[in-house]
């Protein structure tokens, strides 16, 4: 006789038996929970509340009424860079937030769309004035670099001059001339943001630092004089350093020391050791930001 498999008879022995996979018939199943907002929860830091305005849904109709006017360029001109830039983060976020509860004014075929619409052109606006402000400051400033290549030297050793003549030059506002003339004509910032070493950075650095020494080493005794400078690492201690005399006599100091290493940096390594000494120089004030930071947070 041939033998012949089965299927399996769990399935069929279960249901015959009394008890097994049975489902009991006194369990009750409750009502499905329906979704809604009130069941979900969205942290209060969360990034997309920008896209909320106030963190609502949308925002009330009187709130759009009573929206001012947009900005003017003549009103943008009295603005600093950082102004601007911040002005236009917000009108773009503004403009965000208005796009989104336009599109839902649309769905629902609600007359708030045209409300939306008129903070619309206002945003827009601004954000053309805005760059409206920075073009003509752009424009500007190529004009300036222009006359200043005709003018330049003659506008330098005027400043020189004054700065030379004047008594106290460790003041706050000769702190902001000459912190105003390295950035405006040299490209150096002075908290080295962004910071580009190029050779109109290294001729900025030799402006400086010329006034520094003619100010202040006559100050010194002729025993603590550093003479003539020997290559551009002297030349950039002296620009860190010597903005005051007691500033001038630590830069010194360390000229000394580092003369004692004998090292003369040619002119073909000036930019590279001088972009290795400021990358040190972030690399430290990080370094001291990062436990104010960590303490402010703990607090």
């Amino acid at each position: 006789m041939v033998s012949v498999a089965r299927f399996s008879t769990t399935a069929s022995t279960c249901a015959r038996a009394p008890t097994g996979y049975r489902i009991n018939r006194n369990i009750k199943l409750r009502k499905p929970i329906l979704p809604t907002i009130n069941n979900i929860t969205v942290k209060d830091d969360h990034p997309l509340w920008q896209f909320f305005h106030n963190k609502t849904f949308v925002r009330p109709a009187e709130e759009l009424e009573t929206q001012g006017r947009a900005w003017t360029v003549q009103d943008l001109r009295k603005k600093s860079f950082e102004d601007l830039h911040a002005l236009w983060y917000v009108c773009l976020k503004e403009m965000n937030k208005i796009l989104r509860e336009s599109h839902i004014y649309e769905d629902i075929q609600s007359s708030k769309v045209q409300q939306c619409m008129n903070f619309q052109e206002k945003l827009n606006n601004s954000m053309l004035a805005i760059r409206q402000v920075l073009t003509e400051r752009e424009a500007a400033l190529a004009n300036a670099r222009d006359e200043f290549k005709v003018v330049g030297k003659d506008y330098l050793e005027e400043f020189k001059q004054n700065y030379l003549n004047s008594e106290n030059v460790e003041t706050d506002e000769w702190f902001d001339k000459l912190e105003r003339l390295q950035y405006a004509i040299f490209g150096i910032h002075s908290t080295y943001e962004s910071v580009v070493i190029n050779e109109k950075f290294l001729e900025g650095v030799r402006y400086i630092s010329s006034l520094y020494t003619a100010k202040f080493e006559t100050q010194l005794p002729e025993n603590e004089r550093i003479g003539k400078l020997r290559d551009i690492v002297e030349v950039y201690k002296i620009f860190e350093n010597g903005s005051t005399l007691e500033g001038f006599k630590t830069a010194a100091d360390a000229i000394f020391e580092y003369r004692e290493s004998e090292l003369v940096i040619p002119p073909s390594k000036e930019i590279q050791v001088i972009q290795s000494l400021v990358n040190e120089k972030i690399e430290e004030a990080n370094q001291i930001a990062e436990p104010e930071s960590s303490q402010s947070a703990q607090a």
